[in-house]
């Protein structure tokens, strides 16, 4: 059984990406609701029907980007895999992700400057990290890694994240390495179970 998406749906999903692909250009302050518009195709009071502010546009592209992580995050998930295993699939899936989608390295880049600017995207952004370190936690806890297990989650985080935010020096927001190295670094951090 297919899912038919909804046309209002649909409209907000073109804008989400126009508007993705305008913040990571031009930075969110210097993004208007016009210059996403443009880049959707739309008239500015088409994008003013779904979405009123830049901001609440910002938090709905954020929504979006946290839901499809955590439902990534739920597919990789197999308890059945030895802990090891089980954490170098999601830190690959998790790279993957920016590998496969430029923009979303760049939004990732983006989100983290402005959780340092925003109270309220900060919030969102620290609920986010918090989601990961708990998802790393408790897979360094099942495999029983030497070291302490937030610390071990924390600095996975880090690599990915300093990974992505390198990106942003390739003119195609390529990842310097791959997900594989990524992932075999990780295992690496976590070290051998105690």
């Amino acid at each position: 059984m297919t899912t038919r998406i909804k046309p209002d749906e649909q409209r907000k999903q073109q804008i989400r990406a126009a508007a993705t692909r305008c913040f990571v250009r031009r930075g969110f302050a210097a993004t208007r609701l016009l210059d996403i518009a443009r880049e959707a195709g739309l008239s500015k009071g088409g994008v003013y029907f779904h979405y009123r502010a830049k901001e609440a546009l910002f938090h709905d592209i954020l929504e979006a980007q946290f839901a499809a992580l955590q439902d990534r995050w739920d597919a990789a998930q197999d308890t059945d895999q030895p802990a090891d295993r089980a954490l170098r699939t999601l830190v690959l899936t998790h790279v993957q992700t920016l590998e496969q989608s430029p923009d979303e390295a760049r939004f990732c880049n983006l989100m983290i400057a402005m959780a340092s600017q925003n109270p309220e995207f900060r919030e969102k952004f620290e609920h986010s990290l918090t989601m990961m370190r708990t998802r790393y936690v408790d897979l360094v806890l099942r495999g029983g890694f030497a070291g302490d297990p937030v610390v071990l989650a924390r600095a996975i985080i880090a690599l990915i994240y300093g990974i992505a935010a390198q990106s942003a020096a390739d003119g195609q927001a390529s990842l310097p390495l791959t997900a594989e190295q990524v992932a075999d670094l990780a295992i690496r951090l976590a070290g051998a179970p105690a």
